[in-house]
């Protein structure tokens, strides 16, 4: 049975080392950032017929958005129709769009991602009461980012392909699609189903799937405890599970009163270990049991 070689850093959190990470984190920016959410798809759109993005119009909404400013593209929870203007629906921003690329069916596709900064206000009870919906986007987007998606709010030339004086027809005998090219960006707004776009979050890979289950069953396990005790928790749990793997490492380095800084392989990192009293009991756990310090420099 081979074995994979894994980088010490942590380059495989990414859906491409060279690309920034996709998924929701709740604690960045104001309110919550979903990171990497698919703005736009290279090729022919679900409705058959209607247009398609080739890699020239995808730059275009890469520019056109940057031209919004660093406030960022307005996105709302879904598209405003006859009987609602979109008024009380404001998400928040799309900001720092980007060209990226993403392996399906054997093919590298071209798309556009942003990173959805969600505005405090969408964490507030919406107009009519219910559940506030940044929360719940952003919930979805953890528990299944194939439930969503987005849709652009639009400005287009649209140029039929010619070939030989007539439209360009495809293998089947089907007339090609108009190709788009966006002239102005007003929206990215959040949809059940877009119609240039596949699941919010495509090309998150196994390795970001692997991280929103482990933040879901985080999140479920420490509801309602500070953060000193789920970081202690987990650095605890770390601490067994790399002994079981690895073995124990050797109890070396400075001792105080029954703690110990115990060095983490060559990296630049130690642990501090400090034992509870035994008149304390472990549940709950206390706060100050594992702690991750930086060596000073030799």
């Amino acid at each position: 049975m081979s074995t994979a070689t894994m980088p010490a850093e942590a380059t495989w959190l990414k859906a491409n080392v060279t690309e920034k990470p996709i998924g929701v984190d709740r604690e960045a920016g104001e309110a919550g950032v979903i990171f990497g959410f698919v703005v736009a798809e290279e090729g022919p759109f679900k409705s058959e017929g209607r247009g398609e993005f080739n890699l020239k119009g995808l730059k275009a909404i890469v520019k056109l958005m940057k031209a919004n400013g660093k406030n960022g593209t307005k996105s709302r929870f879904t598209h405003p129709d006859m009987s609602n203007d979109g008024l009380g629906k404001f998400l928040g921003r799309g900001r720092l769009p980007r060209i990226a690329s993403i392996e399906r069916d054997d093919e590298t596709v071209q798309l556009v991602r942003a990173d959805l900064h969600i505005d405090p206000t969408a964490m507030e009870e919406p107009v009519g009461g219910g559940r506030p919906l940044g929360d719940y986007v952003m919930a979805l987007a953890e528990r299944d980012p194939d439930a969503l998606s987005s849709s652009l709010v639009l400005n287009v030339d649209e140029e039929t392909r010619m070939e030989r004086g007539r439209p360009a027809m495809d293998e089947d005998g089907n007339t090609l699609p108009p190709l788009w090219f966006p002239t102005a960006i007003h929206a990215t707004d959040i949809v059940d189903t877009g119609d240039a776009v596949g699941a919010l979050l495509s090309g998150a890979g196994p390795a970001n799937a692997i991280l929103l289950k482990a933040a879901e069953l985080l999140d479920t396990q420490f509801a309602g405890c500070p953060r000193e005790v789920v970081e202690a928790r987990v650095l605890s749990y770390l601490g067994r599970y790399l002994n079981r793997r690895y073995g124990e490492l050797p109890q070396s380095g400075l001792d105080i009163g029954g703690s110990a800084f115990v060095p983490v392989g060559d990296s630049p990192w130690v642990i501090f270990s400090m034992e509870c009293p035994d008149d304390k009991p472990v549940a709950p756990l206390h706060p100050k049991t594992l702690r991750m310090i930086k060596k000073k420099p030799e």
